[in-house]
């Protein structure tokens, strides 16, 4: 026969799921309503998560804190969880925690008994008048806020809590590694000095990291509009990347290639896709040195295949040319390979988009569209676009015929545009009928993949 705690446990337990659309309602209402209270911070908020208190953590925490025998009813216990909602107001820096705590002090007003009411929603409290930050049993400090909302003449209770990143990434660090594995207990001592010493670590590493965003929002305007200076920016980010090849190539096949060179290539594709046109670069800046940061730990190998989430195919026939063909040799020539595992680390989504989108941007940079788009105008629309899908066609296989992934090298791609705007430009004067064309393509076609091969 099972303990009596168990069967009040289970009552508590089913209590969760008959008020589960209840919970679910106060955590949409709650984060929309922090979501708008902290719009003026959104320089410092990096984003507002919920949760709902699962089955399991709920059984763990009546047994933990002995609800079962402070609590007659399982009703009783359910009101007096002071968290069956959590909310979680995730900053960038650690002295960022305290400028959000004192701004909840705008939002909410005193209404008696340590309680603050908000301005923004009547049923909404928060008891504003507990000491800040506090302490844990882990001995490290947290803003965690108790609160309740009133929904149906009932009261809901949920907690608050605001965290930096690196105070974020600690405590679930500490909930997976620590709470999950009973056998640390055994090491208690010493598990808790080498875990105080991660934790000091990371607090190192956020100051860095603020110093870093403060350099970089304090530039010079100029340098200001991509964080840092164009190629300062592209070779932070190449030096990165291959010190990332080393270090991954070396831990997985015991041997590392020079790498040097597509590194640079891909410190070019992230400054086009992400900074070019982005409305706040140093932002996406200090992401990608979390970023980086975080591969460094990660796991990724070498030696295993990659996998697209589709076949590949393009409208453009360029980009299908070449798309298709690093389709075919990504898992059999092992520098592209090497080359593609690097992308799609660096760009964690989906594969076959980023694909995709490298291969457009590569494509641009050798036939620059807005340039591209007036050559052959003279022909009319339709002969027009069949001249520029011809030539873009002859460059494509022509960069197929090299093979090397040399043929994505800065240097190379620049080498590329400057012939082929030559080349095009040249053409286009001497082209005044589509027969013309035609009649002269045999030469043009051998002409151009002779100027291009001949590069490498």
């Amino acid at each position: 026969m099972r303990l009596e705690l168990f069967d009040f446990i289970d009552q508590v337990s089913n209590l969760l799921d008959l008020n589960q659309a209840t919970f679910q309602y106060t955590e949409h209402v709650l984060v929309d309503l922090f979501e708008g209270l902290m719009e003026n911070k959104g320089d410092v908020i990096v984003s507002v998560s919920s949760r709902i208190k699962s089955k399991d953590s709920l059984k763990e925490k009546l047994i933990r804190n002995k609800y079962y025998l402070d609590f007659d009813t399982a009703e009783d216990a359910m009101d007096a969880l002071p968290d069956i909602v959590g909310l979680t107001l995730e900053c960038r820096f650690i002295s960022d925690e305290n400028n959000i705590f004192n701004e909840l002090f705008h939002h909410f007003h005193e209404c008696g008994k340590g309680l603050y009411v908000c301005v923004a929603n009547a049923n909404v409290f928060l008891n504003l008048s507990m000491p800040q930050p506090q302490l844990q049993r882990n001995g490290f400090t947290i803003y965690r806020i108790d609160g309740h909302m009133i929904f149906n003449q009932k009261k809901i209770n949920f907690e608050l809590q605001i965290k930096s990143l690196v105070h974020s990434f600690w405590s679930e660090v500490e909930h997976q590694v620590v709470y999950k594995n009973t056998q640390f207990v055994v090491y208690d001592s010493f598990m808790k000095n080498i875990l105080a010493s991660i934790r000091d670590n990371l607090e190192v590493v956020d100051r860095q990291l603020q110093i870093v965003y403060k350099q970089l929002i304090n530039q010079s305007q100029n340098d200001r509009e991509i964080g840092m200076s164009e190629s300062g920016f592209k070779i932070f980010i190449a030096k990165a990347i291959n010190d990332l090849v080393a270090l991954k190539m070396n831990e997985t096949v015991g041997f590392t290639t020079d790498f040097r060179k597509c590194s640079s290539v891909l410190s070019q594709y992230i400054f086009i896709k992400d900074f070019v046109s982005c409305e706040h670069p140093q932002y996406k800046m200090v992401e990608y040195f979390e970023h980086f940061n975080l591969l460094q730990i990660m796991d990724f190998d070498f030696s295993y295949p990659i996998y697209l989430e589709n076949n590949y195919e393009h409208p453009d026939p360029f980009c299908n040319i070449i798309g298709q063909y690093w389709e075919s040799i990504i898992n059999i020539d092992f520098e592209w390979h090497v080359f593609f595992v690097m992308l799609f680390a660096i760009e964690p989504g989906n594969n076959i988009q980023d694909f995709s989108k490298f291969i457009e941007i590569i494509k641009n940079l050798i036939i620059p569209p807005t340039w591209y788009s007036e050559q052959f105008s003279q022909l009319g629309d339709v002969n027009a676009q069949i001249c520029r899908d011809t030539f873009a066609q002859i460059v494509a296989n022509s960069m197929v015929r090299v093979g090397k992934v040399d043929i994505v090298h800065e240097d190379k791609l620049l080498s590329m545009l400057d012939i082929f705007r030559d080349f095009i430009e040249l053409v286009s004067l001497r082209t005044h009928s589509i027969e013309e064309f035609n009649e002269s393509l045999p030469d043009y076609e051998e002409t151009l993949e002779h100027k291009i091969v001949n590069l490498f």
